[in-house]
């Protein structure tokens, strides 16, 4: 289990969030409002495998066709809405 500062927390939020939804438990210090830890509530249990057919999945959705026509300009696009 690592310690850091709350400090450490605001500037790396998304680095320690990584690391505790991989597993890690993190205990976060202030000097004013005392500690806490972070821990996940699911550990993420994907594997490759898993992602690729979700992936799959949405490759093997329909496709919706736009209504707006791909040979007009930007800016005629927003004339029409």
């Amino acid at each position: 289990m690592k310690a850091i500062g709350a400090k450490e927390l605001r500037l790396h939020l998304d680095q320690v969030l990584n690391r505790v939804l991989g597993g890690e438990d993190i205990v976060v210090h202030h000097r004013f409002m005392g500690t806490v830890r972070l821990s996940a509530l699911h550990s993420p249990a994907t594997t490759g495998s898993e992602k690729l057919a979700g992936l799959h999945a949405f490759d093997a959705a329909p496709k919706r066709r736009s209504s707006l026509d791909p040979n007009k300009s930007t800016k005629e696009l927003y004339a029409v809405l």
